[in-house]
């Protein structure tokens, strides 16, 4: 999670500013604080919060649907953008799996376990494919018995 990140509160009542449930922003984020590094605000109160006690709006932080007809700067532009939201990602949820005291745990790792390690995140990518794959087979097939899998 990044400052910037709606994340929804799901934990520790705040006295009555932030309740289980609410919709917040990430406005700050202090990686020295041991407890409750993250500071998010929900309506104007801004409150302190362990990473466990929040979860990200599903979509809030995905790139957007581009339209057609791109420009080689619109898909510069948008490849950078992902890349910016890659970036976060390594800042929150791999900092809270990868981050040690002494640096990234890939960096300590040694060269048998690296290799275990990256076949790990190998086997990942192959089931995230396969599993876009099925998605994407369903959503051809749809498009085939809607009769618009050649429109332009």
């Amino acid at each position: 999670m990044n400052v910037g990140d709606r994340v929804i509160i799901r934990g520790r009542n705040t006295g009555g500013t932030h309740r289980t449930g609410d919709v917040g922003l990430i406005t700050g984020y202090d990686p020295e604080e041991d407890a409750w590094p993250y500071d998010v605000s929900v309506r104007g109160f801004s409150h302190p919060y362990a990473s466990d006690e929040l979860a990200l709006v599903p979509g809030y932080n995905l790139p957007p649907v581009v339209p057609e007809g791109m420009t080689p700067d619109a898909l510069a532009e948008y490849v950078g953008a992902f890349v910016k939201l890659a970036q976060g990602r390594i800042k929150g949820t791999g900092a809270d799996q990868y981050a040690t005291p002494e640096g990234q745990r890939f960096e300590r790792m040694t060269p048998g376990e690296l290799v275990e390690w990256a076949r790990e995140e190998a086997q990942d990518l192959a089931v995230y494919a396969a599993m876009l794959d099925i998605r994407l087979a369903r959503v051809a097939d749809a498009l085939k018995r809607k009769g618009i899998a050649d429109a332009a």
